[in-house]
Formats: C-alpha cells, structure tokens, sequence
C-alpha cells in the first residue's frame, strides 16, 4: 500500500509516461482520489475540489477521470450504482460492496489470488484478469435494520 508522496510520486511517473501534461486540475483530481476511500463518483469529487478551484467544472472533473482510466491512471469500480464510481488504486485487488448504503470496500486477500479460472472462460475468450465483487449488507447498515426492528 503506497503512501500518499509514494502514489503522487508514482502519479507524476505515470503521466509522464503516458505523455500526460499534470495540470493543477488534474493534480487535485488525482488527490481527492487517493484520499477518499470511498471510491468516489465524479460529484463527489467535484463538490470536494470545487472550494479550491472555483472555476473547475463538473465536466472537467468527468473528462479528467475518463482521460485517467483511458490511460491506466485509475480504475472504474462496480456498475451496481447509479454512477460511475473510481478508484485510484490500479493493482488487482477485488471489493466489497454494501449494496443497501452502496459503500465500496477494498479487499486484498491471498486466498482470493488463487482461484483456478474456469475453462469455459478460457475456452473462447482472451483472458485478461479478474475481479470479484462481494455484494453485502454492511455492519452499519445491519446495526440500522436492528434498531429499526
């Protein structure tokens, strides 16, 4: 697990690679991504930047995380919400995800790094990787179901 000077470090690294200018814009997107473990959507990300750079626009947030994941900067985690939701860390790893509160979890587990992959999806297709997803009902929620009963 980086720290935060490691992932910029290794941000700057990567755009320069990519031939990817880093703009302020792009720098506080980038930011707010690895400082929010939530897995934010791009509002989130918006309204969290927006107070320190007034004249950034909800569009450029959108366009900034789609240039991102176009070139492997970010990822985009779980089509179970409503939005598109992006997680800055890009080494595989799976989730869990709550799916009354719709909060996204990081999951690194050995076990999970050895699952035999089935042949049916060899058979025909080009495999490429994998990630699992653990659809839950979250200690937070589950202690809001019991003082609602």
């Amino acid at each position: 697990m980086l720290n935060t000077q490691e992932a910029l470090s290794e941000f700057f690294n990567r755009c320069k690679q990519q031939g990817l200018s880093v703009t302020p814009q792009r720098l506080a997107v980038y930011k707010e991504l690895i400082s929010d473990e939530t897995h934010p959507n791009p509002e989130s990300v918006y309204k969290a930047i927006k107070k320190d750079y007034p004249t950034i626009s909800l569009a450029t947030v959108y366009k900034t995380l789609e240039t991102f994941e176009k070139h492997g900067l970010v990822s985009v985690v779980t089509p179970l919400h409503e939005t598109v939701r992006y997680d800055a860390k890009t080494h595989h790893h799976h989730h869990i995800v709550c799916v009354r509160c719709k909060k996204v979890m990081d999951i690194e587990d050995e076990e999970l790094e050895h699952l035999a992959i089935p042949s049916k999806v060899l058979k025909e297709n080009k495999f490429l990787d994998y990630s699992i997803q653990f659809n839950v009902v979250c200690k937070e929620c589950r202690k809001k179901e019991v003082k609602s009963n």
